[in-house]
């Protein structure tokens, strides 16, 4: 391997474990937002503005109490919260995982670095499109109705 691409493939390296740590960093803190916070209760800093603002409900209101009962394991409980929270958090479990092992267990002489970060983006970006397919509905048809209106 030549001098330029060794150091090409060592900054990609260190670049794509900055990003993992990044992200596993905000998806630990999502989840511990959810153990912290009861359900049942209605304590959760971080309410739904758009409801508040607008009066109708969107398809991400529960998700905070949905991913609360999950970390509780009350499956039932977070399905009432918000259908798609199961799918959401499952997404967001796997990334977790996949964040943390990839930091770990990718080694910088890893010589397909180039092909395994083009599949976690494009496997990534498959999964977030499909999980969060509601809400990016929900979005597109809110600024159509905004645009027509």
């Amino acid at each position: 391997m030549k001098l330029k691409q060794k150091l090409n493939n060592s900054l990609l390296f260190s670049n794509y474990r900055i990003i993992n740590l990044i992200l596993a960093s905000i998806l630990f803190a999502i989840f511990s937002y959810s153990a912290i916070y009861s359900p049942n209760k209605i304590n959760h800093p971080i309410p739904s503005v758009f409801t508040q603002l607008t009066g109708e409900i969107s398809p991400s209101t529960g998700l905070s109490r949905s991913f609360s009962s999950l970390i509780r394991c009350d499956v039932k409980s977070a399905i009432n919260f918000n259908p798609i929270g199961l799918q959401i958090f499952i997404f967001f479990l796997i990334q977790l995982v996949f964040r943390i092992g990839s930091f770990f267990l990718i080694k910088e002489r890893f010589t397909l670095i180039k092909a395994y970060i083009l599949s976690d983006i494009t496997l990534s970006t498959i999964g977030f499109l499909l999980v969060f397919s509601p809400l990016i509905k929900f979005t597109f048809e809110l600024f159509k109705k905004f645009i027509v209106n």
